[in-house]
């Protein structure tokens, strides 16, 4: 720091980066406990190691956080959180009820397509627009598998479906 006064609004915006990276971080070991707390690790292997790192990347923007490195001038506005909100619902839904439930990839078929409704500007009476919608959310779910059942051997949800 030079020694200059923070304007209010700097500091304000400080305290909101810090209580949102202390979050995260409570999220991150959150996910790095529950990882590491299994009977048989190695199906864990993936998320153990992006567990450790998120553990990690959330302690070093606490520490820039409540240091001011990072200065910001203001948090999110309540426009941008409006848009936002939505999208963190679908999220938290899909988490904490559907995924177990209903299984991981047709749970994150039907959480993705929804956010792709949400947020594509597309016309949503559009016939072409609902099959490039479905074709996107289809291929994203094929590379989702892809990458983590068939790369990774990761253990994902089992549910009504798939």
């Amino acid at each position: 720091m030079t020694g200059e006064p923070v304007p209010e609004t700097a500091t304000a915006g400080r305290l909101q980066q810090a209580v949102a990276a202390a979050i995260v971080l409570v999220a991150a070991c959150w996910i790095a406990f529950v990882s590491f707390d299994v009977e048989d690790p190695q199906p864990y292997l993936f998320p153990q190691l992006f567990s450790g790192v998120m553990v990690v990347l959330a302690l070093i923007v606490v520490v820039r956080a409540l240091r001011g490195v990072d200065r910001t001038v203001a948090g999110i506005g309540g426009r941008t959180f409006r848009n936002i909100a939505p999208g963190l619902a679908v999220m938290l839904f899909y988490v904490f009820g559907l995924a177990e439930w209903l299984g991981f990839y047709s749970a994150a078929f039907l959480a993705m397509l929804v956010l792709y409704s949400l947020y594509d500007p597309s016309p949503h009476r559009s016939v072409r627009s609902w099959a490039v919608r479905l074709a996107v959310t289809a291929g994203f779910i094929a590379v989702i598998y892809a990458v983590f059942a068939q790369g990774l051997k990761v253990h994902t949800p089992d549910g009504a479906l798939f």
